[in-house]
């Protein structure tokens, strides 16, 4: 009767493993899509966890892995915060539960090493099915709509349905990095072709909008990963070079979009240091910088906590007016910062800041035996990395549910499970 029981009971949870591994598949293909999509999914693969009992691994996690360790820590101090700075907004911490911390709890608890591959693979086709979409609004076969979602470019910028060029440009600068170090570690033949073809495509893709931060994170990570994997070949580093000043010298004379957000980003530059006009698009990235000492000397603020992680926006956007004027560009920007790090030590404080750079430290040194899922790590985190220098992590829906289903397989691979067994 026990034995019959336990059986029932196994092919039970069993059953929900294996939806639940699809739904993570379905999850991560569509997480270039409309972040709704990726919200609605989340909603029905909350239930099906609770089914599949692989909540039950969380304590497992949190013992046995740092970055895990850090994420509930950081949460606690987010709680904290709030619970020190009174408010009736609670949009900061709701977007961070939905979009970070949940996905984050679900995919890492759900997932085996030998699922990676295809976690990888589904995110990889859903940039493709966007990059052709992409194209279609390039070439106006493509306008309003497609099956139903609503199209969020045009012509001159085909970003198909992420919010904006810039998280867009985000996704396409990692997937190139990915798929080009799939050409070299495929064997078969075909497959080198289909990787080599969608690398040019994306690449010619992301220099047709008007993504800077995109164009910037691939530039940036791919000298970083140049000096990482080819340190020791002198060659490969000037091939490389050679390779990265060619196809920004062509995109630079090539593409009007390019052209005219380089030389815009020139000019907002030189606003800034000889007019101290703030009222541009670089104008408002190097605000963030500017107002370090002004959220210091703010009575709000608190060294340890900050201004509160749900209060941090109104704060900001008090003094953003107070500096540079109700009529500026800033009365429109609801106190956001294009910038992760100053962020999180406004909103969090030295504490909060200190946890997030120590989570951020163990992502990129935590051990990772396999060389490929490696160079897909630091692939990752690096582009995260500077794209926070001119974007806010935690503001950005769409990079907040990619951050979690990359940091979710940092995690799986790295959780020392050897030794110890979850009881199912």
């Amino acid at each position: 009767m026990i034995s019959s029981f336990s059986l029932k009971y196994e092919k039970f949870t069993s059953f929900f493993q294996i939806i639940l591994f699809l739904s993570i598949l379905l999850f991560c293909f569509f997480v270039s899509f409309n972040p709704s999509i990726g919200k609605e999914l989340l909603n029905n693969m909350f239930y099906i966890w609770l089914l599949s009992l692989n909540f039950k691994k969380l304590y497992f996690n949190f013992k046995n892995n740092k970055i895990f360790f850090l994420i509930i820590l950081f949460f606690i101090w987010i709680i904290f915060s709030i619970l020190m700075t009174p408010t009736t907004n609670y949009y900061n911490f709701d977007n961070f539960i939905k979009y970070f911390l949940l996905p984050i709890l679900i995919i890492s608890t759900s997932i085996k090493v030998e699922h990676i591959k295809y976690l990888l693979s589904s995110f990889l086709l859903g940039m493709f099915i966007n990059e052709l979409i992409s194209y279609g609004i390039y070439f106006e076969f493509i306008k309003d709509k497609f099956l139903g979602f609503d199209i969020v470019g045009h012509k001159s910028n085909p970003v198909p349905f992420l919010t904006s060029h810039i998280e867009y440009t985000l996704f396409l600068s990692l997937s190139i990095l990915m798929s080009l170090f799939g050409i070299f570690k495929v064997n078969n033949k075909i497959l080198k072709v289909i990787l080599l073809v969608f690398s040019i495509t994306m690449i010619t893709n992301l220099f047709l909008t008007t993504g800077r931060t995109g164009q910037f994170t691939l530039f940036i990570t791919s000298l970083f990963l140049v000096g990482i994997y080819f340190r020791r070949n002198w060659k490969y580093i000037v091939f490389s070079l050679i390779t990265l000043g060619c196809i920004f010298i062509l995109a630079f004379n090539f593409s009007s979009n390019v052209n005219i957000r380089l030389t815009q980003g020139y000019s907002d530059i030189k606003k800034v240091i000889k007019e101290k006009d703030y009222n541009t698009s670089w104008g408002i990235r190097l605000s963030s910088y500017i107002i370090i000492p002004d959220i210091i000397k703010n009575e709000e603020f608190n060294v340890f906590f900050g201004m509160g992680y749900c209060e941090v926006d109104k704060i900001i956007q008090k003094i953003h007016i107070d500096k540079f004027g109700k009529d500026s560009s800033f009365s429109g920007t609801f106190g956001h910062l294009h910038n992760t790090y100053i962020t999180i030590f406004a909103g969090l404080g030295f504490v909060g800041l200190f946890i997030f750079l120590m989570l951020w430290y163990y992502l990129f040194t935590i051990k990772i035996d396999d060389y490929y899922l490696n160079y897909i790590r630091y692939s990752f985190l690096f582009v995260v990395t500077f794209g926070g220098l001119s974007s806010n992590l935690f503001w950005q829906r769409e990079v907040m549910l990619l951050s979690a289903i990359f940091i979710s397989i940092i995690i799986c691979l790295t959780t020392k499970n050897d030794k110890e067994k979850i009881n199912a």
